[in-house]
């Protein structure tokens, strides 16, 4: 990353990270993932509003739905996808059901509370009815596959999460690398803060996007959970610079 890219990026982590009793906690609101699994035989459902804006349009997610069921302590299965719309300054508004995504996670490498934590997500990209070449803002007209690898560690003060994957296409378009970084601080019990650093290549890392983002989680009983995050492009040579990224819902286990 250039210089300006890679300051703002340490000082967003600093913000968060500046105090004693830091956690890892990437996945929803945040881009990142991480090898956290919903328990067996229970649901973790996040429905959300999103929104990204770029110059002259924006798009908008609502509802998204993001489920997520524990086949074991360490299986997950996972559907993810939402209703888009599409508004431009200069044209007619569209609509479009996104691309469903289809995921198995599996935590395979785990000994406890404060040790290493690896899993892998293997995620799968179906175009959407309202798929459209001309409109890929709406859905990805293209199937694809993503194999990420997620690892966490828990220290005694810090906890870190990262995620790299490559994603798999007959649309040279659609292959890329992405990866992210994840901090967290515990404000007080049920209430966290994320901030995060997240970036997708070309195949050939030619062309990149880097984001960075910050949420929160507050805990409102053991079933509901309120999701809020925003976030920018800090750079974007992969497609439109997003000036404002935000992410609104809602977390129900049962």
């Amino acid at each position: 990353m250039k210089r300006p890219v890679a300051a703002l990026a340490i000082a967003v982590c600093a913000l968060v990270a500046g105090a004693a009793g830091l956690r890892a906690q990437a996945g929803p609101p945040m881009i990142t993932d991480d090898p956290g699994t919903t328990p067996a035989g229970h649901w973790t459902i996040n429905t959300a509003w999103t929104d990204q804006r770029t110059p002259g349009s924006t798009l908008t997610g609502l509802p998204l739905l993001d489920a997520n069921y524990g086949a074991t302590d360490r299986v997950e299965l996972n559907y993810l996808a939402s209703w888009n719309t599409l508004r431009e300054s200069d044209g007619p508004t569209a609509n479009s059901l996104s691309d469903s995504e289809l995921s198995v996670k599996w935590r395979f490498w785990d000994h406890g509370e404060r040790t290493l934590q690896v899993s892998t997500a293997p995620r799968l990209f179906l175009p959407g009815p309202g798929s459209d070449p001309h409109r890929p803002e709406l859905a990805d007209p293209h199937a694809s596959f993503l194999l990420p690898i997620e690892i966490a560690r828990d220290f005694s003060e810090l906890s870190a999460g990262v995620e790299l994957g490559d994603t798999f296409s007959r649309s040279a378009g659609s292959r890329e690398w992405v990866g992210g970084f994840c901090v967290g601080r515990d404000i007080v019990k049920g209430w966290d803060v994320d901030a995060e650093i997240h970036t997708a290549a070309s195949e050939n890392v030619a062309r990149k996007e880097v984001t960075v983002n910050l949420g929160t989680r507050y805990e409102l009983n053991e079933h509901f959970t309120l999701l809020l995050s925003a976030g920018r492009d800090v750079r974007n040579t992969l497609g439109p610079k997003a000036s404002l990224l935000t992410y609104a819902g809602m977390q129900i286990c049962f």
